[in-house]
Formats: structure tokens, sequence, C-alpha cells
């Protein structure tokens, strides 16, 4: 327990460590505080002392305010405003991201926090959502670091604090920070939007860097302004929508009406010898032959020992099972490539699939014609419609089926579709082809990824179908 103080009231440890975070309560004010204690004699006590008195009156919204300073005994306070109960970390671990618009305000919020305390001459260094506090109002505050805390990288750098918040973006749009490839460059996820990608690709870039925080904050600011005019249009698009409808509503309520009345005086009419009679004419005169009814023949006039004759109806076509799915590299030394990734197609999770081998160019590097994926099926089945999701832009692929389990490329045949440069989710007509196994063939692996060099992810793929026996 730590000692009681004649203004502050000294509660719990909140946060232990070098740096104690205690919950109190401001006397004279009657309000709730949090007290950091830390020992003046330390290095890192001397640090954070001559941090707080020069930034004690150094204010924003984001960064924890130091209200007063006090001494206990062999230690020194520094008095702040309360922590917020959940930290930015917590509230992924709940939610699992943000959405666009969400995180854009987290980032300017923490950007221009990091201006102001870089215009005093002070730096975090390294960034973390475990760092960030979130207010009940959604707005955050950073709770460690200058001017409450030691910096988390010594010597910490602003450039430090650019790259470290590019990275915490990446991680509130896809749920984890961006990966280092094995030329240690930064790998931005492909479901991340060309805007976002562009902007954190420049923020953890340390040679193409923002020139300073307050550069960042306007290139987020910037992309705010984007949302706005997208959702602009997007309410203008629904009031025209709005107003078209209401414009043709009521000349096709009046149709719906009129055609109303037709039927049911048809259906009077065709109850009579004098309207079975204007009906054939009508007929003779348009040249219509009378149609054979779709259910049952001749119900009324069948003799009575005979059934009525029902036609059979076929069923639609309905999503079939895909029993296993493959990769196919035959020009490959182990002919597949990233068998473990299988199991990340049709998990559910949009973030995660399959991808293929990076290669220099999207034609392979001129390694190989392609690579594949062989979804099996089962039994012999009439294919509606395939669908494919991929975060990957601009790829191209064939579709090939076979009524077998395939073999070498050469053996599928001629493909019964392709696509070119295509993105996102595609549903391919198959024409009610026959098939027990098909191949989805990569031949381009579309546009160069931020990070360098091409692949294909695949997400999601699913087939229509229905039965072809039985």
């Amino acid at each position: 327990m730590a000692d009681d103080h004649q203004r502050y009231r000294i509660d719990e440890c909140v946060r232990p460590g070098l740096i104690e975070s205690w919950s109190g309560l401001d006397r004279t004010l009657d309000r709730p505080v949090t007290i950091r204690l830390l020992d003046p004699s330390t290095e890192v006590g001397k640090r954070v002392e001559l941090q707080a008195r020069a930034l004690v009156r150094l204010e924003h919204p984001a960064l924890l305010h130091v209200l007063d300073t006090i001494e206990l005994g062999d230690r020194i306070g520094l008095v702040t405003e309360t922590l917020p109960n959940e930290t930015l970390e917590q509230h992924l671990s709940s939610k699992g991201t943000l959405s666009s618009e969400e995180c854009l305000s987290v980032a300017i919020q923490l950007g221009e926090a990091l201006a102001s305390l870089h215009s005093a001459g002070f730096a975090i260094g390294d960034l973390h959502a475990q760092n960030i506090g979130r207010r009940q109002d959604g707005t955050v505050v950073i709770v460690d670091g200058p001017p409450t805390g030691d910096a988390n990288k010594i010597p910490a750098r602003p450039q430090d604090d650019i790259a470290s918040l590019g990275e915490l973006i990446h991680e509130c749009l896809v749920g984890f920070r961006p990966q280092l490839d094995h030329q240690g460059r930064h790998e931005i996820h492909p479901a991340i939007s060309s805007s976002f990608r562009q902007l954190i690709t420049r923020s953890v870039d340390q040679e193409n860097q923002w020139s300073d925080a307050s550069a960042l904050v306007l290139a987020l600011r910037s992309l705010t302004q984007d949302f706005d005019r997208v959702a602009d249009a997007t309410n203008i698009d629904e009031a025209h929508f709005l107003k078209a409808e209401r414009s043709w509503l009521a000349p096709a309520a009046f149709v719906g009406i009129l055609a109303a009345v037709i039927i049911l005086v048809g259906l009077l009419v065709t109850r009579t010898q004098v309207g079975s009679s204007l009906v054939e004419n009508v007929r003779e005169a348009v040249r219509l032959e009378a149609q054979d009814p779709l259910i049952v023949e001749d119900f009324d006039s069948a003799p009575s020992v005979t059934s009525p004759v029902l036609s059979r109806q076929e069923s639609g076509p309905t999503q079939l099972q895909i029993v296993s799915i493959v990769p196919f590299d035959p020009a490959g030394n182990d002919q597949v490539e990233h068998p473990e990734k299988i199991d990340f197609i049709n998990d559910g999770d949009s973030n995660t699939g399959w991808y293929t081998e990076r290669y220099t160019t999207a034609d392979f590097g001129k390694l190989k014609e392609g690579v594949g994926l062989i979804i099996s099926l089962g039994p012999p089945q009439q294919l509606d419609r395939l669908r494919i999701s991929s975060p990957t832009i601009d790829w191209s692929f064939e579709i090939f089926a076979s009524e077998n389990t395939g073999g070498a490329i050469q053996s599928w045949g001629e493909p019964i579709a392709s696509r070119n440069e295509v993105s996102g989710t595609i549903t391919v007509n198959l024409n009610d082809t026959p098939g027990a196994t098909l191949l989805l063939w990569i031949t381009s692996l579309g546009r160069e990824l931020a990070a360098g060099g091409h692949r294909v992810t695949v997400t999601e793929v699913s087939i229509t179908g229905r039965p072809k026996y039985g």
C-alpha cells in the first residue's frame, strides 16, 4: 500500500512495474485520478520526471494530461486523469477489427497526439494497442509514454512513431500487424483497400516515409473526405432512386389492378361455352396451339378409371458438397503449393485463404504455365455455377471439368470457362456441364503486391448444380 497524501487519496495499484499506476481520488475537486509512482533516483525515474516538467503544459485529448506532481516519501507521483477501463487491444480482441471510418478516427487522434509530442522534442518509439486506452465515448488516449511513462525504445525517434502508427492502422483493419517478408519488407494484407494500403506502406517505409506526423494526419483527413464524398454520392443516388420509384409506382399499381381484372374476367369467361369459343377463336386468329396442362392433363373430362397424368418437375440447382480441394502444381518439384493452407478456404474468415507461392512476375516468372486447385465433388454432377472469392486484383484463370479425378493438365481437355483480370468475388456459369472434378487453373497472378511480387489468394469456393443420376 502506498503512503497516503493530504490532497490525494491513494486506493489500489492498477498496474505494477518500474512506474506503478494507482487509482485515487482528488479530495479537493472530488474527482477520480490516476497516480503514477516512481523512484526519482533511478535512470528511468529521472527521465520521466524531466519529461513531466517539460511537458506539463502540453495538452491533447489523446495524451494523458499531467494534473499535478506530488512527493510521497522517497518517491514522486505524477497525477493524471483516470485511466480508461478498456484498452484498444481489449476492444480489438472483443470486436475483431474496426470499420474504416472508426479506424480513421482513431488514427487521426493518435497522429495529432504524436505531432504534439514530437513538437515538444519527445517520442514514444513504439505504439501498441495495449498502451492505448479507449474511453466510453470512443475516443482514445495514449496511457504509456511521455510524459507519463518511459519511452518504449531508447532512443525514441519520431520516425518510429510514424511507422508504428501505420502498423497499428493495419492491426485495426485486419486484426494483426503487417508481417515481414524474406527481404525484410512489410506485407500489407490484400484485404485492405488500396487507399489504406498506400497510406500504411508510406508510413512503414523508412526510405519513403511521411516527412512528419502532421503530414500523415493530413493524409488521414484527406481519406476521411473521400469517404464523405462517397457517402454523399450514395445518399444522392438513393434519393434519385426513391424519386424514380415514386414516379412509376402509381402507373405500376394501375397496371397491376388492370391485370387482376383481366385475369378474373378470363377465368369467368373460360368456364362457359361462349367463353371457350371466344378463346378458341382468339387462338386461331393469332395461330397459337392449345398448350398441354403443366401438371394435370384433362382432369375434368378424364374417365373415372384413369388417374391424372402428373408431370415431373426437375429440381433446381443447389449448392453441392465439396469432398476435397488439392493444390495442383505439375511443373513444381513436389507438384503442390502450400497444401497446409487449404483448410483456410471456406473457413468463414475472408481474411484467410490458400495462396500460391510468390513469383517475381504475373506469369510465374516464366517458370511454368500455371498452378491450380483440383476440386472433387464425389459422384458426377450437372454443374451449374462456380463462385470464387479472392482479394487478388486482376488475376486470370481457366476452368476444366472431368468426370474422373483428373491428371496432367493436358488430360483435362479444353477449358469450359475462363476469366481474365478479375477481382473480388466472381460467379462463373458452367452451363450444366457434367463433372465429378473441377480444375481451377490460374494463368495469371494479377497485379503486383504492395510488398512486391505476385501471388493469388483464394478465400472461398462454392459450386451449385444437381445430381447427374437419380
